[in-house]
């Protein structure tokens, strides 16, 4: 959010200085505003996600099916 803030500052500055200088305005740094404020968010969504990912034991889920297949193998006594 800070950088949104922050790119959306520098723009209205560029869009300042344009407009004293020319009648015309540059889109492109609006778009591009808006297209990092996006990654921004999808970024913290990947944040929040890897955070949950690292709440599952890998080393306790193979434990845990390697106890099963055995309790299965020794009930058919394979």
């Amino acid at each position: 959010m800070r950088l949104l803030v922050i790119v959306l500052a520098a723009v209205l500055a560029v869009a300042q200085a344009v407009r004293e200088e020319s009648p015309y305005f540059e889109p492109r740094l609006i778009g591009s505003a808006m297209r990092i404020h996006r990654m921004e968010e999808e970024i913290e969504e990947l944040k929040h996600e890897i955070k949950e990912a690292a709440k599952i034991d890998p080393l306790g889920f193979v434990m845990e099916m390697h106890a099963r297949l055995d309790q299965v193998e020794g009930k058919f006594g394979v």
